[in-house]
């Protein structure tokens, strides 16, 4: 009877071991149910305090600009504005894919870094091996490419130096989402950058019924749904003018040719939050085009980039952006969604989120889909707030259509310190620890203690 009860005792402790990991494990109120399945929500639209467009409903409340002036959506949970939530658009920047497909700050394909880069390493020794170093050929190509470089365009646009305009928002009754445009109208002191006037669009449509669309019914494959209360804008670019086309061209009169692989083009955003008490901060830099205001007030600690935790209060800017692993391995493209959270507070309510498909559309002058491409992107922590890339292939002529997801979801939780994996082996391990013991107490009839065998 002695020996038994120190085999109940020995089991029972075992199982107290492990029951942290089950509680790891066992089912919880999910926030995310109640956040990303609401069907249905009314919302009320209103001028805001001049400077805004709200739409406020029971989950979340969403402003923007209310005259286009630079296009930024600032949004929180309803019953909690004590965090608000800002997705910044900075710019747009043609970039080198220079052995990595992912937007990297060192490789901006302006004319400094295309002669040290694609010159140095490619065309300037290309052009000694055809020609006689020194020969009146090389020396020719060698000056028109010097002019050349003079004569691209530089490869950052700030979306600062440009004026927007805002239209709408109105309600599509037959869709279920109030609708709004940014529009790209002038580009100021960059003359060389003037093609982007009217090119670059942000469409945006705010659901207040959860739907399903299929944007290509030539391709049924490619569907989304949107929850009630979440925000979907399309980033359009058509007739960009590419660095590269130009290099090129003048190339092929040298029977040499860059890849078109080698460049892309980012959206540059920048992911803050703020108090509510620094809410003048952004309408400052919406009524007179101040810089960096939200990113100084931001007080954002973390990120959750597609379920992996990311500190972003250091300035790490002067290293090179970390690429968003996942947009690297695709396996069905389709079904793909890259994720980046706002780190949970203290708080159990719901956070932030932005999320984007790891390809986009290429239409024809007709609207229809030449093809869809895959997009990568890179991130980097900047002191509050992350900066996020998202980066596109080269499109040459045709229209560029992505459409990222901004809203609200359940608090990731903490990553587990016990996985699914580790904990079937700490069961097992627990199991044969107990069948030991009772084994032990069986063969040996002396007392037993999983700890230490007396």
């Amino acid at each position: 009877m002695k020996n038994t009860r120190k085999t109940i005792l020995a089991s029972i402790l075992a199982l107290l071991l492990v029951a942290p990991a089950l509680a790891a494990l066992s089912p919880t109120a999910n926030a995310e149910d109640s956040v990303e399945e609401v069907q249905s929500l009314p919302v009320k639209e209103e001028l805001w305090e001049p400077v805004w467009y709200k739409f406020e409903t029971p989950l979340i409340t969403l402003i923007f600009p209310a005259r286009g002036t630079k296009p930024m959506f600032l949004w929180w949970y309803t019953n909690d504005n004590s965090t608000i939530y800002v997705v910044k658009f900075k710019g747009v920047i043609e970039y080198l894919a220079i052995d990595k497909p992912y937007y990297r700050h060192r490789f901006h394909a302006n004319n400094a870094t295309i002669n040290a880069t694609l010159w140095k390493d490619r065309i300037e020794p290309a052009l000694r091996q055809r020609y006689t170093y020194g020969g009146m050929m090389y020396r020719q190509a060698v000056n028109e490419f010097i002019d050349l470089l003079f004569r691209l365009h530089r490869a950052y646009l700030p979306f600062s130096a440009c004026n927007w305009t805002l239209s709408g928002p109105v309600f599509v009754e037959e869709k279920g989402y109030w609708s709004f445009n940014f529009t790209l109208t002038t580009v100021y002191g960059h003359p060389n950058l003037k093609f982007a006037e009217n090119n670059i669009e942000i469409r945006c449509r705010f659901y207040n019924a959860t739907t399903t669309e299929t944007p290509d019914p030539a391709n049924p494959d490619y569907n989304y749904t949107v929850a009630a209360g979440q925000l979907k804008f399309d980033f359009v670019v058509k007739n960009w003018q590419w660095n590269i086309d130009k290099i090129n061209g003048f190339l092929r009169k040298w029977g040499l040719e860059i890849p078109e692989s080698r460049t892309g083009l980012a959206l540059w955003i920048n992911m803050a939050s703020i108090k509510l008490e620094d809410l003048k901060c952004a309408e400052n830099e919406v009524r007179y085009q101040a810089e960096h205001q939200i990113e100084t007030a931001s007080q954002m600690r973390e990120a959750i980039v597609n379920g992996e935790r990311y500190a972003v209060d250091k300035n790490e800017t002067s290293q090179d952006e970390n690429p968003v692993q996942a947009t690297l391995q695709l396996r069905e493209r389709f079904r793909e969604r890259i994720r980046l959270h706002f780190a949970r507070g203290e708080k159990d309510v719901p956070v932030g989120f932005l999320e984007f498909v790891p390809w986009a559309r290429l239409l024809n002058p007709d609207g229809t889909t030449h093809k869809y491409v895959n997009v990568t992107a890179s991130y980097i922590a900047a002191g509050g707030h992350l900066r996020l890339f998202i980066c596109y292939p080269y499109f040459g002529n045709y229209t560029l259509e992505h459409d990222p997801t901004i809203g609200l979801t359940s608090a990731p939780t903490i990553p587990e310190l016990v996985t699914p994996k580790l904990l079937i082996w700490i069961l097992v391990g627990a199991t044969v620890i107990i069948g030991v013991a009772v084994a032990a107490v069986k063969l040996l009839k002396k007392p037993v203690n999983i700890l230490a065998v007396k």
